[in-house]
């Protein structure tokens, strides 16, 4: 019984150990700020993570469904977005898929109106499904650390029983 009760106090420190390896980015503000309006088109879009981006970094402009041609920089944890030609009123979507500095992809879209346009649909920014792995998910450990704890218990016991 005393080899359940240690292996059992193993397993509760080891379990409360456990956690995300590491924290993914998260999208911290954006210039101009999601869900605003504006009245003129804004000469950059600017993104802020909550940690520096690794490249490949990617951005992309949608004026009323239409893709925009524009620049993308990724300066540390800013994202900066410029439409290279004429930008016109409407509703803009800025999507963005970047790379937080563990590696895992993150993406998202930031949206607002210019002029009369309306306020599309935005989305912060999740991990992305397509993300690299990362470790074992933490419900498979646990379930190891019961079968684990089954095991060692019936040993236990079918050794208890022999003597």
């Amino acid at each position: 019984m005393r080899a359940i009760r240690v292996l059992l106090l193993l397993f509760v420190v080891v379990a409360l150990g456990v956690g995300p390896a590491q924290a993914h980015t998260s999208l911290v503000s954006s210039d101009p700020a999601d869900g605003s309006r504006l009245d003129a088109p804004p000469e950059q879009v600017v993104l802020t993570f909550s940690e520096n981006l690794r490249q490949p970094s990617e951005a992309s402009l949608v004026v009323d469904g239409e893709a925009v041609d524009a620049s993308v920089e990724v300066d540390g944890s800013r994202v900066l977005v410029s439409p290279t030609g004429d930008a016109s009123d409407g509703s803009y979507q800025v999507h963005f898929r970047v790379l937080s500095d563990d590696g895992h992809p993150v993406t998202g879209t930031v949206a607002f109106a210019v002029g009369t346009g309306s306020v599309a649909e935005s989305d912060s920014g999740e991990p992305a499904d397509d993300a690299d792995g990362g470790g074992v998910p933490a419900p498979v450990w646990w379930l190891a650390g019961v079968v684990v704890i089954v095991a060692v218990a019936g040993l236990a016991l079918r050794g208890r029983r022999s003597r």
